[in-house]
C-alpha cells in the first residue's frame, strides 16, 4: 500500500547543490518539510526569520522553503558538498534538495498535475539546471538569465548566483526503489519521533542554517 507523505523532517543528508548549467538529479521522494527560511544576521551571528511582509491582520509573514528528503536515483549528475568536496551521490544515496524563490513556485506548479496534488513515497522528481541568474545584494535579479555555463563561469566573484530548472514529478517505475524509500520514511519517522521527546524536554528548535543561495 502508498504511503501518503505528511510534512515533517529533520536534517541529515547532504543537499543536492544546483551549481552548473546541464546537471540532472533523479530522485525517489522520501518525505518533505516546509519551513520559515532563516538568514544569519551578520552583527549578530544569530538566525533569524526572514520577513514576506505583513497579513490582513498585521502579523509578519515569513519567507519559506521546501526541503526534500530522498534517494538519489541512477543518472543523477547533480553533487552534493561534503566538507570541501563536491561529491556525485550513488544510486540509494540519501540526499536533500531544498526549494525556494522559483524554484518553489515550481514544485508548488508540478504537484497541481501529479496526481490530484497527492504526493506518495517513492514518487519520482525529476529537476535539471538550464538556466542561471545574477542577484544584487538586496535580492534583485541583476541582468538576464543565463543559459550557457561559461559565461555563468564568468560572473564576478562575490555575487549571488542561483542556478535552476525544470521540476517534474511522476509515478515510480520501480517497485525496488519505492521500497526503499518507504523503509528510510518508516525508520526517520522512528528517530524524529525519539528527536521530538527530547525537544519536548529542552525546548531545542533549529539552530542550523543550510549552506545555500540566499535568494
Amino acid at each position: 500500500m502508498a504511503i501518503e507523505l505528511q510534512d515533517n523532517a529533520r536534517p541529515s543528508a547532504p543537499v543536492l547543490r544546483n551549481q552548473r548549467i546541464g546537471e540532472l538529479a533523479q530522485l525517489a521522494i522520501v518525505k518533505t518539510e516546509q519551513r520559515d527560511r532563516l538568514l544569519k544576521n551578520p552583527v549578530t551571528g544569530t538566525l533569524e526569520k526572514m520577513a514576506a511582509g505583513t497579513r490582513d491582520d498585521g502579523s509578519i509573514k515569513y519567507k519559506q522553503e521546501l526541503v526534500i528528503h530522498a534517494l538519489a536515483l541512477p543518472g543523477t549528475t547533480m553533487q552534493t558538498k561534503q566538507g570541501e568536496e563536491f561529491v556525485t551521490p550513488a544510486p540509494g544515496d540519501r540526499v536533500r534538495l531544498i526549494l525556494k524563490g522559483l524554484a518553489f513556485g515550481r514544485w508548488i506548479d508540478a504537484r497541481k498535475t501529479h496526481r490530484g496534488g497527492k504526493l506518495n513515497v517513492g514518487d519520482l522528481l525529476i529537476t535539471g539546471t538550464d538556466q542561471a541568474q545574477a542577484y544584487d545584494q538586496n535580492g534583485k535579479p541583476k541582468g538576464e538569465p543565463i543559459k550557457a555555463q561559461a559565461e555563468a563561469d564568468r560572473i564576478p566573484r562575490g555575487v549571488t548566483v542561483g542556478f535552476y530548472g525544470p521540476i517534474e514529478l511522476a509515478e515510480p517505475t520501480d517497485p525496488a526503489w519505492v521500497e526503499t524509500a518507504e523503509q528510510a520514511f518508516l525508520a526517520d519517522k522512528q528517530a524524529e519521533q525519539a528527536a521530538k521527546a527530547i525537544s519536548a524536554d529542552t525546548g531545542a528548535g533549529r539552530s542550523w542554517l543550510d549552506d545555500e543561495v540566499a535568494f
